[in-house]
C-alpha cells in the first residue's frame, strides 16, 4: 500500500509554499525536486581533510556515508496535504496559503565507514617502531639498526571526522601521532658478540625423514634474538610441527614407547640447545628428559619437547641481548649462544652425569617352532633404564664447587629374543669317509643379533 501511494504521489507536483531545509520546492515534482536540493545543498560533496604531517587526505561527505534523506522528504512534501481525511486536508492546505511549510530532511552519517576510514589511513601513515637486531651469517655478524615507530591513533581521528560530519560543514582534521623510540641501543647488540655456551651432539645424516625434520627446525632455531629478562621458549622458535611449517613424519618416542608422528626427532635440536644453555649458565626454567634414554645424548643432558605440553625454556639473566646460531653440518648438530661475556676468564664449567639408580632391562621371551632349539635371536636390544644426576662442577683456580642441576629418571625398555623350539636333528660323532676323518657339525646353538641397534628420538 505505501509502495502504490509513492508511485501514486510520484506524478504529481508538491503543493506551494512548501520547503525543505528552507529550500522551496512548492511546485515542483519528484525528480525536479530531488535535483533542486542537491544543488542548492550539495553537502555530499562537502570534503573532510585530513592532515597527518604534511600528508593530506580528502574524503567527501558521500563517501563516509554522511547526507540528507531528500528522497523521504521529498516524499513526504508531496504527501503533504493529500493524506487524512477532508477536513484535515482542507485544513492544511488553508495552512500553506497562510504560513507555509518547511520540511527538515533526515541527517546522519555511517559510523562503521568513518572507523575504516580512520584505520585505512592510520595504517598507510604509521610506521611499526623496530628495535635493534643483529644476526650471524658464515662466521660474521651483522647488525640492523632501530627505527622509531609513529602511531595514528584511531580513536582520536575517528572523533575528529565525526565532528565534522555533524557539524554539516566540511573542515580538516589533524590527526594525533604518537611516537616510539627503541628501547635497546644498537651498542648493546654491538657488544653481544662473545661466545658463551656452546654445545656439540652428534647427527645421523642417513635418516632422511628425521635430517629433514632437523634441518627444518635447525633454520628456525638460527638467529633467534633474546632480549635481557626474556624467557626464551623453544616450542615458540620452532613453530608448531605442521606439514605446513616443513615438517614430515619420522621417527619419535610417544608416551613411553618408539613411534613416528610429524616432526620427529627435533628433540635433538633442542637437547644440544639445553647443554648450550647451560654452558652458558642460564637459569633454566623449564626442562624435561625423555621417558627412554636417547642414542644422541648422555643420560640426564637431554630435553625433550612436545607441543602444547612440554617446553624446554631458559632465561636471558643478562643486560644484554643474546643471539643463538644453530649449524647442521656433516654429521653435527652445533648450537652456539652468543652474549656479553661478564664471567672471569678463569672460571670453568664442566657437566658429569652420574648414575644413581640402575633399572634393569627385562628380557620378553619369543619362542619360535621354526628356529633350533638351543638358538636365540635378540629381535630388539632394549634400552637399559635407570636415575641420573646431572652435576655442574665450577672450577675457579684451586677451588671448586658441584651443583646438581637436574634429575632425570628413565625406565628401561625390555629386550626381545627369539628362542628356537624345533628338535636338533640327531649327529654322528665321527664319521669316516675315504680314510680322512671329519670334526663333527658346529655346534648350533649361541646367540645372533637381527639388525643394529638404533638410538631413539
Amino acid at each position: 500500500m505505501k509502495l502504490l501511494t509513492i508511485i501514486g504521489i510520484g506524478l504529481l507536483t508538491i503543493f506551494g509554499n512548501i520547503s525543505i531545509n528552507g529550500v522551496d520546492v512548492g511546485g515542483l515534482e519528484r525528480d525536479a525536486a530531488l535535483a533542486k536540493l542537491h544543488h542548492e545543498i550539495p553537502i555530499a560533496s562537502e570534503v573532510v581533510r585530513i592532515a597527518v604531517d604534511d600528508v593530506e587526505f580528502v574524503y567527501t561527505f558521500a563517501e563516509l556515508g554522511a547526507g540528507y534523506d531528500f528522497e523521504t522528504a521529498v516524499d513526504t512534501a508531496l504527501a503533504y496535504g493529500r493524506e487524512g481525511g477532508f477536513l484535515k486536508k482542507l485544513a492544511r492546505q488553508f495552512s500553506l496559503s497562510i504560513v507555509g511549510h518547511d520540511i527538515e530532511a533526515a541527517y546522519s552519517h555511517d559510523s562503521e565507514k568513518v572507523v575504516q576510514i580512520a584505520r585505512k589511513i592510520a595504517d598507510s601513515a604509521s610506521v611499526e617502531l623496530r628495535e635493534p637486531s643483529y644476526r650471524i651469517s658464515g662466521r660474521r655478524f651483522e647488525f640492523e639498526e632501530g627505527r622509531a615507530g609513529r602511531q595514528v591513533c584511531v580513536e582520536t581521528l575517528t572523533a575528529g571526522i565525526t565532528a565534522v560530519l555533524l557539524d554539516r560543514t566540511g573542515n580538516i582534521v589533524t590527526a594525533e601521532i604518537i611516537t616510539s623510540q627503541p628501547t635497546r641501543a644498537l651498542a648493546d647488540f654491538q657488544a653481544a658478540t662473545d661466545l658463551i655456551g656452546s654445545y656439540t651432539t652428534p647427527f645421523d645424516s642417513s635418516n632422511a625423514a628425521r635430517a629433514t625434520n632437523l634441518t627444518v627446525a635447525s633454520g628456525y632455531l638460527n638467529n633467534q634474538v633474546i632480549l635481557p629478562d626474556e624467557i626464551f621458549s623453544t616450542c615458540r622458535a620452532l613453530r608448531p610441527r605442521t606439514e605446513e611449517n616443513g615438517y614430515v613424519t619420522a621417527g619419535q618416542i610417544l608416551n613411553g614407547e618408539p613411534d613416528s608422528g610429524v616432526g620427529g626427532g627435533i628433540c635433538q635440536i633442542s637437547s644440544t640447545l639445553y647443554m648450550a644453555a647451560l654452558h652458558a649458565e642460564l637459569p633454566i626454567h623449564e626442562r624435561r628428559n625423555h621417558s627412554l634414554m636417547v642414542g644422541y645424548m648422555a643420560p640426564a643432558t637431554d630435553a625433550a619437547i612436545a607441543q602444547g605440553h612440554i617446553d624446554l625454556k631458559f632465561q636471558n639473566n643478562s643486560s644484554y641481548p643474546m643471539l643463538v646460531e644453530s649449524i647442521l653440518t656433516g654429521n653435527r648438530h652445533v648450537v652456539n649462544i652468543y652474549g656479553k661475556e661478564t664471567r672471569p676468564s678463569e672460571r670453568n664449567v664442566s657437566f658429569r652425569g652420574v648414575l644413581v639408580e640402575h633399572r634393569a632391562q627385562e628380557d620378553k621371551i619369543i619362542e619360535d617352532d621354526l628356529m633350533p632349539q638351543g638358538k636365540a635371536l635378540i629381535e630388539f636390544p632394549g634400552i637399559p633404564g635407570g636415575r641420573y644426576e646431572l652435576h655442574k662442577i665450577v672450577t675457579m683456580g684451586e677451588a671448586s664447587e658441584q651443583i646438581t642441576v637436574n634429575t632425570s629418571n628413565y625406565r628401561p625398555l625390555q629386550r626381545v629374543v627369539r628362542i628356537g623350539n624345533a628338535p636338533v636333528p640327531q649327529v654322528r660323532e665321527r664319521v669316516r669317509l675315504q680314510g680322512q676323518e671329519l670334526a663333527e657339525p658346529a655346534d648350533p646353538t649361541g646367540v645372533e643379533e637381527a639388525g643394529e641397534s638404533f638410538p631413539l628420538r
